[in-house]
């Protein structure tokens, strides 16, 4: 045999098949379709939530109690469940979140059906939907990378993030227009959902334990490490505060328009309607901020973008119109989408790559945590002060977030250096 065909053959035993492309990968197509029907019944079920609170006892502070219990697990779970998902396997994990959080939210669907409507019921129930979301969400990120090859990655996690948008848009007004057809009828339809994402998650036939290579180290170990690098990086610890900061403001915000649009007399269906469109505007912005990015430093768009928050959020206190609600609401989710994309994208790129999780972990701690505070205040001060008067405040609120930004002598040498070394 000559030097010639030992290399070809050679060359060609190496030579391995193409990847089976995404649309006839049966193990993905299982996972994206079981965890966005999860997804899409989560989200009709949660808009639904404050819509019963508000609409059955005509409370504000009823209201933001329940928006507050449905925003503490982010506080309180976000931690531990990041760690907990790197020990367990992620299929049955998966499976026992939509077990639970459908059997959780079919209660809620009974009793409404009986005209039996308890708010603390609400905040347990709603306690547990967004529990169960947050394991879901962090399994099904990890798990993407067990059911395509490392070349197909950043396709397949293009089509995660075009559902998430595809659901904020159909599901909130889906929702709203759900619960004016019968208030019981969209915690039944997420029960319905969960039954059918667990289904699609059980076709899954391979295991997606984690491999463990050592011995574990302690669970709060591990999770202070990624606090211990947050903290440690000015750059870093000023987004996470920052966030925490947008949060509590756009939790109040939206607790003030649900009351705005209850009061002037229109249907939960036009929540939803002014909420989608919103959303809208955030989708306009992802679009739009990758080649501001490239043109602006993360300094002026944090300051841009916040100025422009200035001008906007007080704005909403002083409408009634559901359109001018929703042309304002898209204007602040726009310019929220260019500097969040602008902020979580330094943020990644400097972090280490074996603490992302867990810096990412904590900076959603901090932000879920300011939004919880958030659903509180909102409804305490929509009860006690009124609308306009809340709108001032958050005005003013936004007013200081926006001299901080802009006076950071941290932010602005960021701008004029090559990377983030900022440490204290």
């Amino acid at each position: 045999m000559s030097e010639d065909t030992t290399n070809a053959a050679a060359g060609s035993a190496t030579v391995e098949p193409p990847p089976v492309p995404l649309r006839r990968n049966a193990d993905f197509i299982r996972l994206w379709l079981g965890a966005g029907i999860s997804r899409f019944g989560s989200t009709v079920g949660m808009v639904a939530y404050p819509l019963l609170a508000l609409w059955y006892t005509g409370s504000p502070t009823a209201t933001g109690l329940v928006s507050f219990a449905a925003a503490l697990p982010n506080f309180l779970v976000q931690l531990p469940a990041g760690a907990l998902v790197d020990r367990l396997d992620r299929r049955k994990l998966m499976l026992w979140c939509d077990i639970l959080g459908g059997l959780a939210i079919a209660s809620v669907a009974v009793a409404v059906s009986l005209g039996h409507v308890w708010i603390p019921h609400l905040m347990v129930a709603a306690f547990l939907e967004i529990t169960r979301g947050i394991f879901y969400d962090l399994a099904e990120r990890a798990t993407v990378r067990n059911v395509v090859p490392p070349e197909q990655l950043s396709a397949a996690l293009a089509q995660n993030e075009a559902r998430g948008y595809a659901i904020g848009l159909v599901g909130q007004p889906g929702s709203a227009l759900l619960f004016t057809i019968g208030r019981w009828i969209p915690f039944a339809f997420t029960a319905v959902a969960d039954v059918v994402a667990v289904v699609c998650v059980l076709l899954i036939r391979r295991s997606f334990r984690p491999t463990v290579t050592g011995p574990q180290a302690k669970l709060h170990i591990e999770i202070k490490e990624g606090m211990v690098w947050l903290w440690r990086h000015k750059i870093a610890r000023i987004l996470s505060g920052m966030f925490a900061g947008s949060n509590l403001v756009f939790q109040v915000l939206s607790l003030a328009v649900m009351v705005i649009i209850r009061d002037n007399g229109d249907s939960p269906t036009v929540v939803g309607i002014v909420t989608a469109v919103g959303g809208i505007g955030g989708f306009c912005g992802a679009l739009v901020a990758p080649r501001w990015n490239k043109r602006v430093s993360l300094h002026r768009t944090l300051a841009v973008g916040y100025a422009v928050w200035t001008l906007l959020v007080p704005l909403v206190a002083f409408v009634r119109s559901p359109v001018a609600l929703a042309a304002l609401l898209a204007g602040i989710a726009f310019v929220t989408s260019v500097f969040s994309v602008a902020a979580w994208t330094f943020q990644v790129q400097n972090t280490p790559d074996e603490l992302q999780g867990r810096v990412n972990g904590t900076g959603r701690f901090l932000a879920s945590g300011a939004n919880a505070l958030g659903a509180l205040v909102g409804g305490f001060l929509l009860e006690k002060a009124g609308v306009t008067w809340t709108g001032v405040l958050l005005g003013g609120a936004v007013l200081l977030i926006t001299l901080a930004v802009a006076s950071s002598a941290t932010l602005r040498a960021e701008a004029h250096s090559d990377g983030p070394d900022q440490t204290t």
